[in-house]
């Protein structure tokens, strides 16, 4: 049986997307913002995985623009943080 050879990212970029939609909505139930931010966060991680795999699959373009998002992204949160 043949892997695919992005195995491990796609899984990686899957299973944090998973955990974001678990936490984010637990988060704004509960009501905790900080949690709200973790949720962001392994967004986050889901876009630079999902850019490296477009990267790698000769995709640069496409992947250029998911890192940047997943940078802007990165850098608005984390200064959202330090403004609460």
């Amino acid at each position: 049986m043949m892997r695919h050879p992005y195995r491990k990212l796609v899984q990686m970029e899957l299973i944090s997307l998973l955990f974001a939609c678990i936490i984010g909505f637990s988060a704004l139930v509960a009501g905790y913002i900080i949690i709200v931010f973790l949720s962001i966060y392994l967004v986050v991680l889901s876009l630079f995985c999902d850019a490296m795999i477009l990267m790698y699959t000769r995709h640069s373009v496409e992947g250029g623009k998911q890192a940047v998002r997943g940078a802007m992204l990165l850098v608005f949160t984390t200064y959202f943080i330090f403004q609460l």
